[in-house]
């Protein structure tokens, strides 16, 4: 309703359609999470129209584009279905049934829907029904209202799904809203729902091949850690916060003489057999048993299987309990060396990420989280790192245990610099350059909305770069998510170098300064006879842009610029505080050096490397 009100301020017409209790079923409430209460719909109807009062937004009920005949007629149609026919039933060129899969899928938490059980064939064809209806009324408001564009929540959902279809059918644009993957973020996409990879995909076309630069290194840092922490995500964190090496390898009953490998489970119920998620194997078990004998076959590596929390746990919105039940089942038979974590158990999958030398998902972010951390990754369905360089994705059942065994030599330090790279860069295109900042609706909780304007003066263009950006998505056709410029596809790599050679696990990373080592030629010499190539030690360079070529000169005066040479990096550390330092290497430091850093004395240098 903010961006609607921002839309009429800038010329547009606005029509604001909402269901007036026109359906028998809908995603307001899921039988496994909220079962739906008596008199659910006016209950839904007074507070929907509580809340547009108090915004002042007009609306119109979509009942009135429905006539009586058609409710019979959709009626008389779902009852004549047979139950294997109701979710792919067709009403004419409207493919009714395949469009309210994913809401009977998400209604019953059930990644496969078994007809022939009367429960679930009444609940299917009540969405069936209600999809018809639903196609009967927008199809009307369409053909009436003859739109340029519909602003859409979701597009997955039941009655949101038709209104996406019909609209595409009609050549429509269509702009889907869905909450964003940071805290009061919001996403926005063009022709699709919200569960298609397609926009996630585009954005790693475009931006790929383009390295990030220091302060966006800092902003993707800085989330993946607070995602850890369970913050700022957008939704409500499934797993504790972590614990020490030691204390999980104890509780697993693991020693940390073999490779970890970590299998998270997802809880695919939401996008099972969709387009953008199938898999070569036949199911999510099917992948789990053949992982599971591969690494009975294999007692050099351990095997932890993280039941993902959201199967079904205190956190978790409802519990998909056939997936439960499976996951019962094959912990009674485990091999020595493989171990389930429930999904109620607080080992944090951060943790597991830590200790882990793969990494095996199906459609979980976590696969994004471990590349980040330079970790090998299997996908094993499709996802949204499925296909990318940076990860190994199965397209062939029969090659999965090759793949698999050309990864068991890997140990938890085998850390890669060209995953992390790419993989960096992709998570910041997700969470940053497709999510929009929203901050006029504060999001206390990942269900409630607070206005923070006090006025619509406050959502006139200009007023909120946000609400203009989403303004010309809406009506000037704005990408969605920004292409990079000339300047940025032109970048170098040096910020990415720099903090990836500093962040290996066991390196120090020690300050200096340019200015200081152009005057005094004796620090670079001092520095080259204590560090080598050999040596887990990184010279960070403070340096400007004016220094760079003097910096350059100095470096290869002192000899220091073959293979063989000490790691030297340069870039803006302290302004950046990208990169955690542990000594600063200098005579007279300037005063923001942060206080707590040790110092190297260039005279005795020799001695204090050795220490180091």
């Amino acid at each position: 309703m903010t961006i609607l009100h921002a839309l009429r301020l800038r010329g547009a017409e606005i029509q604001y359609v909402l269901c007036d209790g026109l359906y028998t079923e809908c995603d307001q409430f899921w039988e496994a999470v909220t079962p739906r209460p008596a008199h659910a719909c006016v209950g839904c109807q007074a507070d929907v129209a509580r809340l547009v009062a108090e915004m002042g937004m007009d609306y119109r009920w979509l009942g009135r584009y429905l006539t009586t005949d058609e409710e019979r007629e959709a009626t008389r149609w779902a009852e004549a279905l047979a139950p294997g026919e109701l979710l792919r039933a067709r009403y004419g060129s409207w493919n009714v049934g395949e469009w309210m899969r994913l809401s009977v899928q998400s209604h019953f938490r059930r990644s496969e829907l078994d007809l022939s059980d009367p429960h679930i064939e009444r609940g299917a064809r009540s969405y069936v029904y209600s999809g018809l209806v639903a196609c009967f009324a927008l199809d009307r408001l369409l053909e009436e209202s003859r739109p340029d564009a519909m602003l859409l929540f979701n597009g997955r959902q039941s009655s949101t799904r038709v209104a996406l279809e019909l609209a595409r059918a009609r050549s429509i644009r269509v702009v889907v809203h869905e909450r964003g993957p940071r805290t009061e973020t919001l996403m926005l996409l063009e022709n699709v729902s919200c569960e298609s990879l397609a926009p996630v995909r585009r954005q790693w076309d475009d931006w790929g091949d383009v390295p990030l630069d220091a302060h966006e290194l800092r902003d993707v840092t800085q989330l993946l850690a607070a995602r850890e922490q369970g913050r700022d995500t957008g939704w409500k964190p499934f797993t504790g916060s972590p614990q020490s090496a030691a204390e999980a390898l104890a509780e697993l009953g693991l020693t940390a003489d073999r490779p970890l490998w970590v299998l998270f489970t997802s809880s695919d119920d939401e996008v099972a057999g969709g387009e953008d998620y199938r898999s070569p194997f036949g199911s999510q078990r099917e992948w789990i048993e053949r992982t599971i004998e591969h690494a009975r076959r294999h007692p050099q590596i351990n095997l932890v299987i993280r039941v993902h929390p959201n199967t079904g746990s205190r956190r978790s919105t409802g519990a998909n309990r056939v997936q439960l039940a499976e996951m019962s089942l094959l912990a009674e038979n485990l091999p020595a060396n493989v171990r389930m974590i429930g999904p109620d158990e607080e080992l944090s999958s951060y943790t597991l990420m830590d200790l882990c030398a793969l990494g095996l998902i199906w459609v979980s972010t976590v696969g994004l989280e471990l590349a980040c951390k330079g970790k090998p990754v299997v996908a094993a369905a499709g996802s949204a790192v499925s296909g990318t360089a940076f990860v190994h994705t199965v397209d062939d059942v029969d090659a999965y245990e090759g793949t698999l065994g050309a990864l068991l030599p890997v140990t938890a330090d085998d850390v890669s610099d060209d995953i992390a790279r790419l993989a960096l860069r992709f998570a910041y295109g997700l969470f940053f350059r497709m999510a929009i900042d929203f901050p006029l609706v504060a999001m206390p909780t990942p269900h409630e909305g607070r206005l923070r304007y006090r006025s619509l003066d406050e959502l006139a263009p200009g007023r909120d770069a946000a609400l203009d950006r989403c303004s010309r998505i809406v009506l000037d056709s704005e990408p969605a998510c920004p292409s990079p410029t000339d300047a940025q596809r032109a970048r170098d790599t040096g910020d990415e170098d720099a903090f990836l050679q500093a962040r290996r696990p066991g390196r120090h990373t020690v300050l200096a300064f340019a200015g200081e080592l152009i005057a005094d030629p004796t620090l670079l010499a001092a520095w080259g006879r204590s560090f080598g190539d050999r040596d887990d030690v990184t010279l960070a360079i403070e340096t400007t842009a004016d220094q760079t070529a003097a910096l350059i000169s100095a470096v290869a005066s002192a000899g220091l610029d073959g293979e063989d040479g000490p790691e030297l990096v340069a870039g803006r550390f302290l302004d950046d505080r990208l990169v955690p330092l542990h000594a600063v290497f200098s005579r007279s430091a300037p005063a923001d050096v942060p206080a707590a850093l040790p110092w190297l004395d260039p005279a005795c240098l020799t001695d204090q490397a050795i220490a180091l």
